[in-house]
C-alpha cells in the first residue's frame, strides 16, 4: 500500500522554554495527534544515499531541489516499516510511502533492492531504479521524540522534535537500543509547520516571532557530520 502527501514545509530551530510558551497557545486551538498521546512519541529513520553523497551535497549545497529516501518506524519492533521518499522544492514537498514487511526492510539494509521491482507499484519501480543507479546504500540512522499537533484548515500539522540524535551504523536501526548521538543541545528542538494550500492566519500570527529562527534544518545532514 502506498500513499502520496504534497505539503508546504517550514522549520525553525527553538528553545525548549520557547517551545513550552508556544504549547499553551497551540493547544487552545489545535488538537493532539492521537496516536502520539500527550508525551509524543519516538520517530526512527534510516536515510539511503547514492554512492557520491548526492542527496547529502544537494541539501548542504543550499539547492532548490532535494530529494531523500528513507525507512522509518514508530516502535524498533514494529513487523511493517515505512519507505518514504521525499521530494522538496524550496518550502513546496511531497512525500510518497509504502508499507513495507520487517524482512523487506532488512532486505533494505542488506542492499538488496530486488523485491521492489516485483511489487505493483510505480513508486517501488520509481525507486527500485533510483536506489540501483545511484548505488544507494544505507548510511545513517536518526531519531527523536515528537510531539504533534492537528488543525482541520488546510491539514495544518505542527510538530516538535527534541532528543535528537544519530548513528552512522545502519545496521543498528532496528536495534532495540542502538547507540546514537546528541545532535541538538538537549534544551533545543526542531518545531515544524506543515499545511497544504495556506496556513490559516491564527496560526500565522502565533509562529510569526520565529520568523527569525526559521532554518533549512536537516537531521539528515546534520548526522552525516557526526
Amino acid at each position: 500500500m502506498g500513499n502520496t502527501v504534497f505539503r508546504k514545509e517550514i522549520k525553525y530551530l527553538i528553545s525548549v522554554q520557547d517551545y513550552l510558551l508556544i504549547q499553551k497557545k497551540l493547544a487552545c486551538f489545535l488538537q493532539p495527534d492521537a496516536h502520539g498521546g500527550p508525551e509524543g512519541y519516538m520517530v526512527r529513520s534510516l536515510y539511503f544515499d547514492s554512492i557520491n553523497d548526492q542527496d547529502l551535497y544537494d541539501t548542504l549545497d543550499g539547492c532548490m531541489e532535494k530529494r531523500k529516501i528513507r525507512l522509518r518506524v514508530y516502535d524498533a519492533q514494529a513487523r511493517q516499516v515505512k519507505l518514504e521518499y521525499k521530494c522538496k522544492s524550496n518550502t513546496d514537498g511531497v512525500k510518497k510511502t509504502l508499507t513495507l514487511s520487517r524482512e523487506q526492510a532488512q532486505d533494505m539494509m542488506a542492499g538488496n533492492y530486488g523485491f521492489l521491482a516485483g511489487m505493483d507499484q510505480p513508486l517501488a519501480r520509481q525507486l527500485y531504479i533510483r536506489l540501483c543507479t545511484g548505488a544507494y546504500t544505507p548510511k545513517s540512522v536518526v531519531q527523536y521524540w515528537r510531539k504533534a499537533y492537528l488543525y482541520p484548515v488546510s491539514d495544518v500539522r505542527i510538530t516538535f522534535d527534541t532528543q535528537v540524535a544519530a548513528s552512522n551504523v545502519p545496521g543498528s536501526f532496528l536495534d532495540a537500543q542502538p547507540s546514537l548521538i546528541p545532535l541538538l543541545p538537549l534544551d533545543t528542538g526542531v518545531l515544524e509547520v506543515k499545511y497544504n494550500d495556506f496556513l490559516p492566519g491564527v496560526l500565522k500570527e502565533l509562529v510569526a516571532r520565529l520568523d527569525r529562527l526559521q532554518t533549512s534544518n536537516s537531521k539528515y545532514a546534520q548526522s552525516r557530520l557526526l
